[in-house]
């Protein structure tokens, strides 16, 4: 402020001091060729008359001088201070975030547009980076819960061994690479999908056809599905377009998507995988009879760690990340992914869309 005070000051100055000297200058010339060409021709004269008129000009001079820096010197304090306070609460608020306090409330709106939109720009900061700690500490809470079920399990199976309780056996040994399993796996999601919510997902993209992606899936599948019992089949609409994609990743995600089919579809049922024509996209759809999603875990099943009931009762060992990876996927191509049921044990369709290659 004391900075902005003195530039002010200064310019008053500099602008003063033009104005005195080209006053003192030109004037006395002006007025006295205005005294000759009035008929004023004795020089003693002519001088006596600018010399009162240099002696009025001065004390004139002196009066505006004081009224001008008063007045100027008013307006410069009542401008700065309109332009300063603002700043000065836009700043404090800058600081209190800075300081980890995103719950702060922004300064009034005031009369300076940039001010204001840099305090909206600033309070939409504070709202993203409020919802990202919520989110960070939800993650972390999540994680802990995830990796406390196999560590305990592995624990007590050693501390039995140990303990000389639990006999060791090709079951106990199982048990044990299967928790482990289950904690590397979460660790393997946790860093995919962490890569891809930071836009660094690996993607190689060629053309390819969607028949050889989803018959890919369908022979990967196959044979597990016939192992535990279930109706596998699939359909693929002729003549589709290529696709401009990275067929590893399109087929990660189908492979999700089949393994959670699987996973949540008793002996006995049915899993139908096809391709189709949908608009300016390919749909690779993933029907099954399962246990289905229920109506208010239908907008979850895509967040991160996320598992619905049937999954927490049934000692479902997946990480809860598989969907929010596959949806990353989707989304990085500029395609989409969602899903679908009619409810509680009615199964579920999970439609993935990917752009058709444009020509």
């Amino acid at each position: 402020m004391i900075q902005m005070l003195a530039g002010q000051s200064l310019l008053i100055l500099i602008n003063g001091a033009i104005l005195v000297v080209t006053a003192y200058v030109i004037s006395p010339t002006i007025f006295d060729r205005h005294l000759h060409d009035a008929g004023v021709s004795s020089l003693g004269a002519r001088k006596h008359v600018i010399k009162a008129y240099i002696s009025s000009f001065n004390v004139s001079l002196f009066i505006a001088a004081i009224f001008s820096i008063f007045i100027s010197g008013s307006l410069a304090w009542y401008f700065m201070l309109r332009i300063v306070k603002p700043i000065n609460r836009v700043t404090g608020f800058a600081e209190i975030l800075a300081s980890g306090d995103l719950d702060a409330k922004p300064p009034f709106r005031n009369s300076i547009p940039e001010l204001d939109r840099l305090t909206e720009a600033l309070e939409g900061m504070s709202i993203d980076l409020a919802k990202s700690r919520r989110e960070q500490s939800r993650i972390l809470s999540d994680l802990a819960h995830e990796l406390r079920t196999p560590i305990a399990t592995v624990l007590a199976i050693v501390d039995g061994i140990e303990d000389n309780v639990v006999t060791p056996s090709g079951h106990t040994w199982q048990t044990v690479r299967d928790q482990l399993e289950r904690v590397n796996r979460l660790s393997r999601d946790v860093r995919e999908v962490s890569q891809n919510s930071e836009k660094v997902l690996n993607k190689i993209t060629t053309q390819v056809s969607p028949d050889v992606i989803a018959s890919s899936a369908f022979a990967a599948w196959a044979p597990r599905m016939e192992h535990k019992g279930i109706t596998f089949t699939l359909d693929i609409e002729l003549s589709l377009p290529l696709l401009h994609a990275d067929s590893q990743r399109i087929g990660q995600v189908l492979s999700n998507l089949l393994e959670n089919s699987l996973r949540f579809t008793a002996t006995g049922g049915s899993i139908h995988l096809s391709a189709q024509r949908f608009t300016d996209a390919i749909a690779f759809i993933v029907e099954d009879s399962g246990q289905g999603i229920q109506a208010h875990q239908l907008p979850h099943i895509f967040d991160r760690l996320y598992r619905g009931d049937v999954a927490r009762h049934s000692g479902d060992s997946g990480s809860g990340l598989g969907l929010t990876i596959a949806r990353s996927i989707a989304e990085n191509h500029g395609g989409t992914l969602t899903a679908a049921s009619d409810g509680r044990n009615l199964g579920s369709t999970f439609t993935l869309t990917v752009p058709i290659a444009q020509v």
